[in-house]
């Protein structure tokens, strides 16, 4: 109801990317946590960042959170594997809802992966999603996803989870997704085979596009 004062939860791996967040959504923050008024509610948000099985008193301050916001910027294996982490860490029969925010750059029209072949990391544009891919490391093809899709696969996130993307430095997209969150209080791999590790530590390259009428199978 209008009036209520909610608190959620910003997970991410990186405290960083909380107060990024933090700092779009909220004019007045103290350290980690931040106060904001969405459509008549009153959101106190809470940075709650790194590994789950490291961070005291992680599971209790989730279990009396109002709503979580997953906070997510690349998608290579390795960050891929601690934002599982996260996600699984949650409590099954979760009451309070959670969403899953793409924290962009602002202009940023591509994502970050890993080739599923080697672990190379690749930037994938948006608008290639569909298309056949070559990863330049390794030369083997496969179908590139969306960034969406690419996660909700990962981690067979059910329909009720939301997946939205917001913008560093726009304060409005950044409300408009807790705005989405805040709704929802009216109402809880592809492996990657052969990996290399001295491939894991490379620069992050531009995926390749095949030719459509490549001999290469999916």
């Amino acid at each position: 109801m209008p009036g209520t004062h909610a608190l959620v939860l910003l997970l991410c791996l990186h405290e960083e990317l909380g107060r990024a967040f933090l700092a779009a959504v909220a004019p007045r923050t103290s350290g980690n946590e931040g106060e904001v008024e969405i459509e008549g509610h009153r959101v106190h948000l809470r940075i709650l960042s790194g590994d789950p099985q490291l961070t005291p008193g992680w599971d209790e301050a989730v279990r009396h959170a109002h709503g979580c916001v997953l906070l997510v910027r690349f998608l290579d294996i390795v960050s891929l594997d601690r934002i599982r982490a996260i996600y699984r860490r949650l409590p099954a029969e979760r009451s309070a809802p959670l969403a899953i925010l793409f924290f962009r750059q602002e202009g940023e029209m591509d994502f970050k992966i890993s080739c599923p072949s080697c672990g190379q990391k690749l930037w994938v544009r948006d608008s290639d999603g569909g298309k056949r891919g070559r990863c330049p490391n390794c030369q083997k093809g496969f179908r590139l996803p969306s960034q969406a899709g690419f996660l909700r696969s990962q981690l067979a996130l059910p329909d009720s989870v939301a997946t939205l993307t917001v913008v560093n430095g726009r304060p409005a997209s950044c409300r408009g997704a807790l705005a989405h969150l805040i709704g929802l209080l009216g109402g809880a791999i592809v492996g990657v085979t052969s990996l290399d590790h001295e491939t894991l530590k490379k620069s992050t390259v531009r995926v390749e596009l095949q030719d459509s009428d490549s001999t290469a199978h999916d």
